[in-house]
């Protein structure tokens, strides 16, 4: 479904959200209250009492076969971040836009397996640099450059995520460090795959600028050495990768393996496997 103003006509944030769903298929995100089953906000997901929580824990404990606090918290915070963190930043890289992800704004769609597949924002609010095109639209606030942008994005899902966090250490006994750092290899990662899709002529150092700028902010939680962009060359090809702090536990579910950037590899064994990658 798609908000409008009274008009009929279409919010300005809509057009982005155009944009950002032909990037890839799996970028799915609608403006406006959504249709059908398995939508929950992420204020119940939050909530002290979540029974949408406690399915969630439930399942990562069955399709990991463990109890592990850490290991249960990080699938869960992975399974939900996703479509967050993909919808904020391809936002943010297409247009200069960091929609409102209040807890009381955002719903997330889940499968009857708890996976994640969709994402819908309430109301078309987003906040964006000087000279946008809808700068004296009512839901829409002004900051002078894509620095103070790039401050509210991270503030945005510091905030969104935290109150995930904390329920999840509430619950399980996680430690938050281990979780804030699944978070800081997800934006990581994200900025890295958007980048090129937006712009093909991107070069690594311009990917590797942009993650710094968002991870390596002095105070913030994802401010960590672990996480960052490495960089490999092959046949005259510089290609620009992740380097994980965390696991992604696909070598736990049923016909999963072991990923090529997984940190439980030798920097020697997950280089020669992206290397072979880019040969392919």
């Amino acid at each position: 479904m798609i908000e409008t103003v009274g008009t009929g006509t279409k919010l300005p944030l809509q057009e982005t959200i155009r944009r950002a769903r032909a990037l890839h298929e799996v970028i799915n995100v609608q403006l406006g209250r959504p249709n059908g089953a398995g939508w929950t906000t992420a204020a119940d997901l939050a909530a002290p009492a979540s029974a949408d929580l406690e399915a969630l824990i439930a399942t990562a404990r069955q399709q990991l076969c463990t109890k592990t606090p850490n290991v249960v918290g990080s699938a869960v915070l992975q399974t939900v971040q996703w479509p967050l963190i993909v919808t904020a930043v391809s936002c943010y890289l297409l247009d200069q836009r960091v929609p409102d992800l209040a807890l009381t704004n955002v719903r997330l769609r889940f499968t009857a397996e708890w996976r994640a597949v969709g994402l819908a924002l309430g109301r078309g609010r987003f906040t964006a640099v000087s000279g946008d095109s809808a700068a004296n639209q009512p839901d829409v606030a002004i900051v002078p450059d894509r620095d103070a942008l790039r401050t509210i994005l991270l503030t945005s899902l510091e905030t969104q995520l935290g109150f995930l966090i904390a329920q999840l250490c509430q619950r399980l006994g996680c430690h938050a460090k281990g979780l804030w750092l699944a978070v800081a290899d997800r934006l990581a990662g994200t900025v890295l795959w958007l980048m090129p899709l937006i712009d093909t002529a991107v070069s690594p150092a311009q990917i590797e600028q942009e993650v710094a700028a968002l991870i390596r902010v002095p105070g913030s939680p994802l401010n960590h050495r672990k996480v960052g962009v490495f960089t490999l060359t092959c046949a005259g090809r510089t290609q620009a990768f992740l380097n994980r702090a965390t696991c992604c536990y696909w070598y736990k579910m049923e016909d999963g393996g072991y990923c090529a950037t997984c940190p439980g590899r030798s920097r020697k064994e997950r280089n020669r496997l992206l290397l072979q990658q880019m040969v392919e």
